[in-house]
Order: C-alpha cells, then sequence, then structure tokens
C-alpha cells in the first residue's frame, strides 16, 4: 500500500476511535450520574442477581447501534455485571448493522432480534450460573460512592463530580486506553479489507454453504461495523439463508467490543471466541436441519 492508500485508512480509523472514544466516556458519565443519583442501590442491585444481570446485559446489547453495548462493558469492567450478562450483550448485539437490516428488511430484523435474545439469554444465564464468582474490577477506580456524594446537591458536589468521577476516574483511567487501542484496532482492519474483496469470495464459494457459515463466523471477528454488512445484503436479496446472517450475528458486535479490548485482552479473545463457536453452531445446526 502506497501513501494514498494509506491515508484514507489512518483518517477514517481515527474518526472512528474518537467517535468510539467520545461515546464510551459519555456512557461512563451517565452510568457515573446514575450511580451517585440513587445513591448505589441499582448496582447493589444488579450485582445481587445474575437472572437481572443477563436480563440487562441482553436488553443493552439489543438496542440497535453500539451505546448499549458500550454500556455493558463498562458495567462488566467495573465488576457491576459478570461474564454471563457480558455474552448476553455480546450476543444480542450487531452494532450498527443493525440500522442496515432494519432499513432493508423490518421483519428478518425483528426475526433475527428475537432469535439473538433468546440465544443471549439462555447462554448468559447459564455461564453465570457456572462462573459463580464474579472477577475482580478491571478498574481499580470502580463506580465508587463518595461521602460528598452522599450529600444534598450543591455546587461543591459538582465540582467534585468533575474532579473525582470524571477527570481522575474516566479520562485519567479509561480514555487514552480506549481511543488507542480502538484506532490500532480500525487501522488494522481497514488494511485488511483493502486487500480482501468479501462479496467476491462468497459468490465464489456459494456451494461451499459450510465454508460459507465459517467464514461469516470468522469475518465477525472483526471488531468493526461495516465487514458483516455483506451477509446483511445476500440473505435480504435471497442470496443467502438466514442461517448464514444468525451465524455472522451471534459472531460480530460492530465497534461494541473495542472498549473491552482495551481494557481485558483476556476478556476480549474469551468472549469473541465463545460468540465464534456459538456462531458457527448456529449456523451448521441451520443448514443441517434446512
Amino acid at each position: 500500500m502506497d501513501l494514498s492508500q494509506i491515508l484514507p485508512v489512518l483518517l477514517e480509523a481515527l474518526e472512528g476511535a474518537l467517535v468510539i472514544t467520545a461515546l464510551v466516556i459519555a456512557m461512563m458519565t451517565l452510568i457515573e450520574y446514575l450511580n451517585i443519583e440513587n445513591k448505589g442501590r441499582w448496582f447493589k442491585s444488579l450485582k445481587d442477581s445474575p437472572i437481572r444481570q443477563v436480563v440487562t446485559g441482553t436488553l443493552l446489547g439489543a438496542i440497535p447501534g453500539c451505546m448499549g453495548g458500550f454500556a455493558s462493558v463498562s458495567l462488566y469492567t467495573h465488576s457491576i455485571i459478570g461474564g454471563g450478562a457480558l455474552i448476553s450483550a455480546m450476543i444480542a448485539s450487531t452494532g450498527d448493522e443493525a440500522f442496515v437490516l432494519l432499513a432493508k428488511s423490518p421483519a428478518l430484523f425483528f426475526k433475527l432480534l428475537a432469535i439473538l435474545c433468546a440465544l443471549a439469554f439462555c447462554a448468559g444465564l447459564a455461564i453465570s450460573l457456572i462462573r459463580k464468582n464474579r472477577q475482580k474490577s478491571l478498574c481499580p477506580e470502580s463506580f465508587q460512592l463518595h461521602q460528598e456524594d452522599r450529600e444534598h446537591k450543591s455546587e461543591r458536589n459538582f465540582r467534585h463530580f468533575l474532579k473525582e468521577h470524571i477527570w481522575e476516574h474516566i479520562v485519567k483511567k479509561h480514555l487514552l486506553s480506549v481511543f488507542l487501542w480502538s484506532f490500532g484496532a480500525l487501522v488494522l482492519c481497514g488494511i485488511l479489507t483493502e486487500f480482501i474483496n468479501i462479496e467476491d469470495w462468497i459468490s465464489s464459494h456459494k456451494g461451499y454453504m459450510p465454508l460459507i457459515i465459517l467464514a461469516a463466523a470468522a469475518i465477525g471477528l472483526i471488531p468493526q461495523s461495516g465487514p458483516h454488512i455483506v451477509f446483511i445484503l445476500l440473505v435480504a436479496q435471497g442470496t443467502l439463508p438466514f442461517y448464514v446472517l444468525l451465524a455472522s450475528a451471534i459472531s460480530q458486535q460492530g465497534h461494541v467490543s473495542l472498549p473491552l479490548l482495551a481494557e481485558s485482552k483476556k476478556s476480549w479473545i474469551l468472549s469473541k471466541a465463545f460468540c465464534a463457536i456459538l456462531g458457527i453452531a448456529a449456523g451448521m445446526l441451520g443448514f443441517l436441519f434446512t
């Protein structure tokens, strides 16, 4: 690749990383505010109930776009929800591709969403029951309540919120890490997609449907919105069967997993691997029985 090819990739990755970082910071700020407003009662109720965690993760993941997924990742990295709820959010989430599918075929969108939510709840609950001990918080600051937060609202409370919760916690502990990892991952994805034409490859291998399913799950590992849209378009126009889209949707989450990559490489690898394997299994079952 020469400079004329690399520069657009870098600029697109920079734009994407800035947007992702801004959304993650905004979501974390909202969570901090809500935690202070209800004096930590909401988080305590989540911590005490694996079912509430899984339901919350599933509902957050099901929200079209990335905001709900970003919220679930933030709750997980601060040990408010466990790994089962995180998996629920990952399975239910399809990132920005949800908007494309909703525009192309609302009926197909709601069919896919119903199946994803059912799988997300069952898988998340099973993992939560198996892994009863929740991990320690990946962030030493966590979503803490200070004495100032328990007092009546005042200008001093607002200054405390800006200094301790926004600056000391969110900005200093998370902003740079989320931005750098998002930027690096998007640059790598952008370079790879310059060399690979996914649609041409699928067209030349349509007779080998198990291979297409494996490819759908493998492409789902890409932490980016864009490469997965090809499966939406081909399924919506009847070129590929629904189970290929299901395999892709379970495996991929758009940009949702990028903040997790910044906070915990191990959790990112395990969650992506689980979703990919489940996606392959669902796709293969669809191939065998439809």
